[in-house]
């Protein structure tokens, strides 16, 4: 491949000019012209040697090339010299101007080049007659035509490889937004799933070095709540590494995300904040509608991260309540702290919950506001819409 290059290489002329069609085309010109003039002059052999040359410049500066060879054109007529050997790069460097060069210029010299072969006598040629004159026209119309023709084509496969680039680059740009967004997910996932469970052994191992010296059987039943959060929170920790490792897997045995709907995973949400010793009040519609997947574990989501802002933020001893209500075709979820616990030291994490329920609820067309409440507390509610998410 390098010999390759380098040959390549040392055959271009400056400007982009190829040496050895530059060569092969003065060539065959000397040649026609000594054909044409029966031995001809010098002066006629050097303007087809040029003609023929300039066609080493068709493709990098064909409308250099093209003047190049209408000039020795005029120079044969001038010189008296039949110009028959410069015809054939002229029909070559006006295809090429029209194509990769300048049009107005190459129709220029077209009509040009028709004027002064009707008009200006051709040593040993008779003058061209009425019919003569038409057909050189219509000759001079198919070279045109077939210029056009080549030169559309041309525009057109140019449009397709700029259409496909165009579709290339936006499937890479789709790509690497899906892989964003599902960067995003997992990091809420992780987010969410560890800074639950994280904070309910913070709360329990607290407690426990609280109790250590005066009630054993609470320091083991915080250490056994501290083990079943580890326990959960290693076991979602697998699920989801096991889906990264093998997304394309059916056989890869992860676990469903939780839902708000389920009677189950709710529960298993309020056990840990009662386990954390915070009192649970719920209010929730008796029949609520079935809710699309992703709004319901949204909303999941939703409702473990405010929950663990209470276990955080409100400490042992606080109420948090939850309710949850459907309406106008809106999933509407409250969670409330009263502040009122005894919060024994921050929970590690922290600064990513808030942002995260809002994606979430936004990713859906809803909303979500918090702030605090009158009077101590705290108070997050989101609205998710269920008919446009199914």
């Amino acid at each position: 491949m390098r010999l390759s290059r380098a040959t390549t290489a040392s055959h271009r002329l400056p400007g982009g000019g190829n040496a050895v069609l530059a060569l092969a085309f003065a060539v065959v010109s000397v040649a026609a012209a000594v054909v044409a003039s029966h031995g001809g002059s010098w002066a006629g052999y050097a303007t087809a040697a040029l003609a023929g040359a300039a066609v080493a410049w068709w493709r990098t500066r064909p409308t250099l090339a093209l003047l190049t060879g209408f000039a020795m054109y005029g120079a044969d007529l001038f010189l008296g010299v039949v110009p028959a050997p410069v015809f054939l790069p002229l029909v070559g460097t006006f295809a090429a101007a029209v194509v990769f060069g300048s049009r107005p210029v190459a129709y220029a010299v077209l009509a040009s080049g028709y004027a002064l072969a009707v008009t200006v006598p051709v040593p040993g040629w008779d003058a061209p007659s009425t019919a003569a004159a038409v057909g050189l026209a219509a000759w001079f119309l198919v070279l045109a035509v077939a210029a056009e023709l080549v030169r559309v084509r041309r525009q057109a496969r140019k449009a397709r490889e700029a259409e496909l680039a165009g579709e290339a680059r936006t499937q890479r740009e789709q790509a690497l937004r899906r892989a964003g967004d599902e960067r995003l997910r997992i990091a809420r996932d992780l987010h969410d799933v560890l800074g639950h469970q994280l904070a309910l052994i913070t709360v329990q191992a607290n407690a426990g070095l609280a109790l250590l010296p005066r009630d054993p059987p609470a320091v083991e039943q915080a250490l056994t709540a501290i083990k079943d959060a580890g326990n959960s929170a290693l076991g979602e920790v697998r699920a989801v590494l096991d889906a990264l490792r093998a997304p394309d897997s059916g056989d890869v045995p992860y676990r469903p995300s939780p839902r708000l709907s389920q009677p189950g995973d709710l529960a298993e949400l309020l056990d840990g904040a009662r386990a954390a010793g915070l009192r649970v009040a719920t209010e929730i519609e008796d029949a609520l509608p079935a809710l699309p997947a992703p709004v319901d574990q949204a909303a999941y989501r939703i409702a473990q991260e405010a929950v663990t802002n209470a276990i955080r933020h409100a400490g042992s001893g606080a109420t948090v309540g939850l309710s949850l209500t459907c309406a106008d075709d809106r999933l509407e979820l409250t969670v409330t702290d009263d502040g009122g616990g005894r919060p024994r030291r921050a929970a590690p994490g922290g600064g990513n919950g808030l942002p995260g329920m809002r994606e979430r609820a936004v990713a859906f067309g809803g909303a979500l506001t918090t702030g605090r409440v009158p009077g101590g507390g705290y108070r997050v509610a989101a609205v998710l819409p269920i008919g446009g998410a199914r």
